[in-house]
Formats: C-alpha cells, sequence, structure tokens
C-alpha cells in the first residue's frame, strides 16, 4: 500500500502532441495569434515534454519543462521563487498551468528572445 500511495505522487512525463499541446496552451490562457510561435517555441526548447531538465548552462543554472525556464533568473528548486515564484519542480509536471503562467511572464519582461530555441527556429 505504501508503495502504490508513493507512486500515485510521482508523475509520468507527457510528451505533447502537437494538437494536444495547442489544445493545452489555449485553454491555459496563451492568445490564439501567438500558438505557432508558442508550439515552435516548445518543439525547440524541450521536445513537447513536460519533465525534461536541461543543463547545466555554463552558470551552473538549469532549464525546467516544457518552456525550458531557468532556474537562476525565474524558478527556484525546493520552494516558491524568483520572478515567477514558482518551484522549478512544478514546471516539470503534465499540469502546464505554473509553465504558462512563467512563460507569458518572461515573454512579456524579454519577448520571443528570451529562448534561444525560438530564436534559432525563425
Amino acid at each position: 500500500l505504501l508503495c502504490l500511495v508513493a507512486l500515485l505522487g510521482i508523475s509520468e512525463a507527457k510528451i505533447f502532441s502537437r494538437c494536444e499541446l495547442a489544445k493545452e496552451l489555449v485553454k491555459h490562457g496563451l492568445p490564439r495569434q501567438d500558438l505557432a510561435n508558442w508550439v515552435c517555441l516548445i518543439e525547440s526548447e524541450s521536445g513537447r515534454n513536460t519533465q525534461i531538465r536541461g543543463g547545466p548552462n555554463y552558470d551552473g543554472s538549469y532549464d525546467n519543462g516544457l518552456f525550458q525556464i531557468n532556474d537562476r533568473w525565474w524558478c527556484m528548486n525546493g520552494k516558491p521563487g524568483h520572478d515567477c515564484n514558482v518551484r522549478c519542480e512544478d514546471l516539470r509536471t503534465d499540469d502546464i498551468r505554473a509553465s504558462v503562467k512563467c512563460a507569458l511572464l518572461i515573454k512579456k519582461r524579454q519577448g520571443w528572445g528570451a529562448w534561444y530555441g525560438w530564436q534559432n527556429k525563425k
């Protein structure tokens, strides 16, 4: 029974199809007119995989989840923090609400240029 409880707490990696991803992004507030850019960005950054963790980067930081959100500036490991006030672990689950909210903040502050994956796919 204890093993079953432990397994229920573990989130499986979700690799979205393009259509699933588009529906989820709109559902969580991304504007339809930007959908092609967001899908392109996510495909470049994470391959549509919710649990991917990239790095270490040159500065020792790591990138998290679909949008590869960096833990140096935007999220904190183990507790909510940095500019998105979110745990990095919460950016690596199949519930993408926190990831979308943080990605919208990043885009508002820095534009599409904040993501190398988007820059390289233009």
